[in-house]
């Protein structure tokens, strides 16, 4: 009969391992709510205005990040409090996953806020949860994995008695 025993003692490389494997996890669920509220484009529906982009070329394609200015729709709409907000709601913001064609200094396009402190979204919306949905499988699977890794079969007959009574 084969019986599943833990090994003996952690090593400090596992227990690291599954430290960062569960923060990995944790990462993602963090962050999994706001994706797919972006991704599904629930949010504060308003207008950015763009004042300024800059871009950086990076093999195969280009990375922008355009700055501007975040108008709600609705005065009492919900959304991050957090950045320079006056009081018409006005905040300055950044616009996700912009590049050259959305942000054309001056001019107005429709945005989303979904709570994030310092960035709206574009009427596309965005892929966010994707990354969300990677951490957590791969942060679990490691900590599934360093648990599992921990776990001998050894072939044995007996179980034994380690009590003294």
């Amino acid at each position: 009969m084969r019986r599943i025993r833990w090994a003996a003692r952690p090593s400090a490389f596992s227990l690291v391992l599954s430290v960062a494997a569960l923060l990995l996890g944790y990462v993602g669920w963090a962050g999994w709510e706001q994706g797919v509220r972006a991704a599904r484009g629930e949010g504060a529906a308003g207008t950015f205005v763009a004042s300024s982009l800059s871009c950086v070329r990076h093999p195969g394609h280009e990375s922008c990040v355009c700055q501007g200015t975040f108008h709600p729709d609705l005065p009492d709409s919900p959304g991050s409090q957090e950045g320079a907000e006056d009081e018409r709601g006005e905040r300055a913001v950044r616009l996700h996953a912009a590049d050259r064609a959305d942000c054309v200094e001056g001019v107005e396009i429709a945005a989303v806020d979904v709570g994030a402190a310092d960035r709206v979204y574009g009427p596309g919306g965005s892929r966010e949860w994707v990354f969300s949905a990677v951490l957590m499988l791969v942060g679990g699977g490691g900590a599934v994995a360093v648990v599992a890794g921990r776990l001998h079969t050894r072939p044995g007959t007996e179980a034994r008695d380690t009590t003294d009574g």
